[in-house]
Order: C-alpha cells, then sequence, then structure tokens
C-alpha cells in the first residue's frame, strides 16, 4: 500500500481523534483538568484567589499568570469548551505532523515514510486517550516548541519568543528546550522570550495589583509545595526523576523536596551529557528535547508522552528493525498497563516498576547511540541498504 492510502490513514486517525474529542466534551464529569483551568480563569476574572486549600487534589497548578490565557473559553458552556479545546489538540498534531516532516534527504538518506504520522500517533493512541479524557495541554505545548524552535531556525526571534514563553509558562519543564536555543546559539530569541515573559504579566498585576499579583504567586508556590512532594511517588509518575527516587524511597512516600530537586538534578545532568555525548543535528535536538520535558519532569506521567510524538516518528520513518521494535514496545505498554489492560491493581503494581520511564529512556539511548554514529536516526534505504534520516526538518505550515 501506497502513498495514498496513508494518507487516507492518516487523515481516518485523525478523524477519530476529533470525534472522541468531540464526545469527550460532552461528558460532564470528562475533561476535569480543563475545567480547573476555566475555574482558574473565572477566578482571575473575579480578582479572587486562584488558588485556594477548598479545591483538594486537584487544584490549578499553574503560573497565576496563565490564567487569563483560558478566558476566552469561558464564554462558551463548559462542555463546549472542553470539545473546543480537545479538537484544538487534534488540529495541534496535524499542525506537529506537517511541520516535522523532514528536509529533502540527499543521496544515501532515506525518503519520508508517508505512513509514518498515522503510526505514530497509533504508538501514541493510550497518551492521546488520556489527553482528551483530561483535556490536558500537552499536544499544544508541543506544537507551541515546534513553532518556536522551527521559527528561531528561520532566523524569526519574536513568533518563537511567544510561542516558547507561553510553553514555558504552561509547563515550566518546557525550559529544558532553552537548551536548543543555548547550542544553536539563538539569543536573541532567548532575549524575546524574557520580554514576553514579562509582558505576560501585566493583566494579572493590572486586576490584582502588585501586593495581590505577589499573593497569588506566594499562594502558587505554596500550592506546588503542599501538592507535588505526595506525587513523587504515586504509581502514575513515571519520569526518570522518579526512578532514580525509588531507588532510595519505597513507593508512596512522601519525598523530601530538597530531595526531589537532587534525582531532578541528576537526570538533567545525565541527559545533558547523553545528548552532549550524541551531537544530534537540529531535527534530533528538537525531537530528543520535546521527550525530555517529559522525562525529566518530577510528576511525568503517561499523557505528558505524548511529547514524544517526533521522536517516535524519527524511529518509525526509519524503519530500522531495532527502532520499530522499541515503538512497538512502547504501544504494548501503553495498552498493557493500564486498568482496561490488567485491571486496576495489577496495573497499579506494574506501575510502580515505571514501565513508561524506561521504555522511552531505552528508545532515546538507542537513537542517541545511532546518531552519534551516523549523525541521525540510521534508517532503511532499500532492502540491502541503511543509511540515516535527514539532519533537518522540511516541513512548515506553509509552503
Amino acid at each position: 500500500m501506497g502513498a495514498p492510502w496513508a494518507r487516507w490513514a492518516w487523515w481516518l486517525v485523525l478523524a477519530v481523534l476529533a470525534v472522541a474529542a468531540i464526545a469527550v466534551g460532552q461528558h460532564p464529569r470528562r475533561g476535569v483538568d480543563f475545567r480547573v483551568y476555566l475555574m482558574a480563569a473565572e477566578r482571575f476574572w473575579e480578582a479572587s484567589d486562584i488558588y485556594r486549600l477548598s479545591d483538594g487534589t486537584m487544584p490549578f497548578k499553574y503560573a497565576p499568570v496563565t490564567a487569563p490565557l483560558f478566558l476566552p473559553f469561558t464564554l462558551l458552556p463548559a462542555r463546549a469548551a472542553v470539545a473546543l479545546w480537545n479538537l484544538g489538540s487534534i488540529a495541534a498534531l496535524a499542525a506537529v505532523a506537517r511541520l516535522t516532516m523532514r528536509a529533502t534527504p540527499s543521496s544515501g538518506e532515506a525518503t519520508p515514510w508517508a505512513w509514518a504520522p498515522a503510526l505514530t500517533t497509533l504508538a501514541l493512541l493510550p497518551s492521546f486517550t488520556f489527553e482528551l479524557f483530561y483535556g490536558q495541554v500537552d499536544a499544544v505545548i508541543l506544537l507551541l516548541i515546534l513553532l518556536s524552535t522551527l521559527g528561531a531556525e528561520r532566523g524569526q526571534v519574536w513568533r518563537p519568543g511567544i510561542a516558547f514563553a507561553v510553553a514555558f509558562l504552561l509547563k515550566p519543564p518546557a525550559a529544558l528546550v532553552g537548551l536548543f536555543f543555548l547550542w544553536r546559539r539563538h539569543w536573541r530569541v532567548i532575549g524575546a522570550t524574557a520580554v514576553v515573559g514579562l509582558l505576560l504579566t501585566l493583566p494579572t498585576l493590572a486586576r490584582y495589583g502588585w501586593d495581590g499579583a505577589l499573593a497569588q504567586f506566594q499562594l502558587w508556590s505554596d500550592t506546588l509545595a503542599r501538592t507535588t512532594p505526595p506525587w513523587a511517588l504515586q504509581a502514575n509518575t513515571q519520569g526518570l526523576p522518579t526512578v532514580l527516587l525509588a531507588l532510595v524511597y519505597p513507593p508512596d512516600t512522601v519525598v523530601p523536596p530538597g530531595d526531589m530537586s537532587l534525582a531532578q538534578a541528576v537526570a538533567m545532568v545525565l541527559f545533558v551529557a547523553a545528548v552532549v555525548w550524541a551531537r544530534p543535528g537540529p531535527a534530533d535536538l528538537i525531537a530528543v528535547c520535546c521527550l525530555g520535558v517529559t522525562l525529566l519532569s518530577p510528576l511525568a506521567w503517561r499523557a505528558n508522552y505524548v511529547l514524544a510524538w517526533p521522536l517516535i516518528r524519527a524511529a518509525v520513518e526509519s524503519r530500522h528493525r531495532p527502532n520499530l521494535v522499541l515503538v512497538a514496545l512502547i504501544a504494548l505498554t501503553g495498552l498493557l498497563v493500564s486498568d482496561s489492560g490488567l485491571g486496576a491493581e495489577w496495573s497499579r503494581h506494574v506501575l510502580l516498576w515505571r514501565p513508561f520511564a524506561l521504555v522511552y529512556t531505552a528508545l532515546l539511548i538507542a537513537l542517541l547511540s545511532q546518531m552519534r554514529r551516523v549523525g541521525a536516526p540510521r534508517a532503511v534505504v532499500d532492502a540491502d541498504a541503511v543509511s540515516r534520516l535527514p539532519r533537518c526538518f522540511g516541513g512548515g505550515l506553509a509552503p
């Protein structure tokens, strides 16, 4: 089956996800996370406290400056807002697929594989299911990261700065993408990001005043300090810092904040050392950083691995058998390690072994070693020859 069938398969996958996005939005108990974002926006509009003890286990955990970003959605009924947000996540995925197309291959390099977007999304389908079920921000953040990094590569300054600032404020671990800007010497984009970040604080200052804004930031800090340590070693947590903490602490331990920071710092050092050793090209560095945003988070869980999409696409597009085996293992882990696969009790026991962190780390190590040897992931050119993928992205939202 050739490229036309692959394109139809890709559009079919997107259509199925779009139907699921709308269906989830109509259920009053779905899209819980996005409903928390709506609640924060409403409280911002009222100029009342965004962070409250009464929110229990579902507080708003993002910085107060992000609350007004969700104000437009408060104009809609909650069900319509959740459906619209989820549809936006599917549109973001379609844009990500366009942006991560590899450049035209040179002699000996592998040509793009039309089946890669559909197969990559199917491999990550369990993560996308959680993404839509809870109405999370990962697909949007992935698009923002790609817009910022690829825009910087094209010589843009302010548009990448805006995209990266919003991504960072929505998910602070996205700061890891700063490694890309430093490596590629995009100093002006870093400066633009700082300026945009400061400008995004103005609505909060205007709404609450100086003292009120400081109070909201203090409440945010207190919320993170109260809610983060108890989750660090829960079964759902699947990041590399959790793997390191699990070597020292038993499950469900409330980890001291200092030890969490130390585990995250060690994971960061290991990650950066591996990237420096591999010396990936621009496309692969972006893909690796996208995975790193989740893998290095102390609270990473299954839905967050939507950010692995560009790196998994590279593994699929390579058609190199060891890479495909690892992708299949990731897909199998997502399908089996769930309440519907193993049952709630068995799933919890297996999750305590941090299988998602381990399989994604295995994929990362395998691809980094290939980048070190041949400059990019190894790829099948024809039945008898193995080369590599092109080192740059060639896609875009417009020709």
